[in-house]
């Protein structure tokens, strides 16, 4: 790794547009175990621009919390055996030691976890733990950052902000405790924000509220925004690159209208089987993908995705399709030698 000489994080340049924010490159993450190495993230690569939003999308397991987690910089090198290469603003997030990667979290990049409860302190008032991550600016007073908690509160929805400040985790309700940590995570207007699966133990009503408040804060600070989530609906409307993960690989990726209104490799497409569908002109049961995904411990030769896959060829259990671009559309690419022949 690159010598680490500096003593804090020196903030990056304005960005211009069409300027990348994310970029991960070749990325590998094991886990080794007692049974053996599970290989969690399998030489991904994905980019994203300022004020972009991208979806990633897949079965539980599929390495895609690992991918988030590893990129923001919260997978310990002790734990884990990690290559590749994840640039933030123009901060190269593996290389730098423990102190000065914690320097960028606020500032440059956050998170949104999926359970607020345990995200947040139980015993700390709301209000302090906001003012606290407000105060990652050393220029900012305790006063400064105390007004600045009821505003951001206020910002995300939260009503009688100037009282609720007052309050603890465990008196509010699930949405109003994923706000909280919206509003944490969005103290410091960082460039770029990982939502892991936010709305999942929300109900609908819940969920749609939070889905919009990512899309105005997306909108109002020019934040970048990778959404984790298992809902493709969710990523269909809330997201403008969707990339789907199998295995820990790229199945495939590109524009979410292009892909999901021509899904090019079959597991795309069996995933989107698997919604069921209530319009006034068609309704249909779910199609489950059959089998289970793959051990990591000793995964298939080939695509990883072919025991699975009714299209499979002796090529597919042989040979590892690359990501190979679909012509007609810029920025979409499929991991299949068989591409488009699934139905829906």
């Amino acid at each position: 790794m690159t010598p680490d000489t500096t003593s804090d994080v020196t903030p990056a340049e304005t960005p211009g547009a069409g300027d990348t924010l994310l970029s991960i490159r070749d990325l590998v993450v094991e886990f080794p175990t007692g049974a053996g190495t599970v290989r969690a993230v399998d030489h991904v690569s994905l980019e994203l621009g300022y004020g972009e939003r991208l979806g990633i999308v897949g079965e539980s397991g599929s390495g895609k919390s690992v991918l988030a987690r590893t990129a923001m910089g919260l997978t310990r090198a002790g734990t884990a055996r990690i290559s590749g290469q994840v640039v933030i603003a123009g901060h190269s997030v593996l290389d730098l030691k423990e102190r000065r990667r914690r320097a960028l979290w606020g500032r440059e990049v956050a998170m949104v976890f999926q359970d607020p409860l345990s995200a947040l302190h139980p015993i700390t008032p709301i209000g302090e733990q906001i003012a606290e991550a407000v105060r990652r600016d050393p220029e900012v007073t305790r006063r400064q950052a105390a007004a600045r908690a009821v505003e951001l509160l206020e910002t995300v929805g939260i009503p009688q902000a100037a009282r609720r400040v007052h309050s603890r985790a465990h008196e509010l309700s699930g949405g109003m405790r994923q706000r909280v940590a919206i509003a944490m995570a969005v103290a410091c207007r960082p460039k770029l924000l990982f939502a892991d699966e936010p709305t999942t133990a929300l109900d609908v009503t819940v969920q749609a509220r939070i889905l919009d408040l990512f899309d105005e804060l997306c909108a109002s600070f020019g934040i970048g925004l990778v959404m984790v989530s298992h809902d493709l609906g969710v990523v269909g409307r809330h997201t403008d690159q969707v990339a789907v993960m199998y295995a820990g690989r790229i199945a495939e990726r590109g524009p979410v209208g292009a892909v999901f209104a021509r899904p090019s490799m079959h597991y795309t497409s069996s995933l989107m089987a698997a919604i069921p569908r209530h319009r006034a002109t068609e309704q249909s049961l779910p199609r489950p993908i059959p089998g289970q995904p793959p051990n990591l411990l000793n995964p298939p030769p080939g695509c990883r995705f072919g025991p699975r896959c009714g299209h499979a060829s002796a090529r597919c259990r042989d040979e590892q399709p690359p990501l190979l671009a679909l012509g007609d559309v810029p920025g979409h690419e499929y991991a299949c030698w068989h591409p488009g022949k699934a139905s829906r």
